[in-house]
């Protein structure tokens, strides 16, 4: 299973933090292929997308503090 741009479109209707083009565009390029030679199932797919999205605004915030 891949991750699709529909399918990216609906985790900004779940709640989840927003997914700005930048963070799209790293979304699909890391989890639009399967990771030869496994298979990535619905559920892993949605928690490694969902990880991926917490640690990508996470750094952005960091990246806002003054030091």
């Amino acid at each position: 299973m891949t991750l699709t741009r529909n399918m990216i479109k609906s985790l900004g209707s779940h709640g989840e933090p927003p997914i700005d083009r930048k963070l799209e565009a790293r979304l699909l390029q890391q989890f639009g292929n399967e990771p030869c030679p496994y298979e990535y199932t619905e559920q892993d797919l949605h928690e490694q997308v969902r990880k991926f999205i917490m640690h990508y605004h996470q750094d952005k915030i960091e990246l806002q503090e003054p030091f």
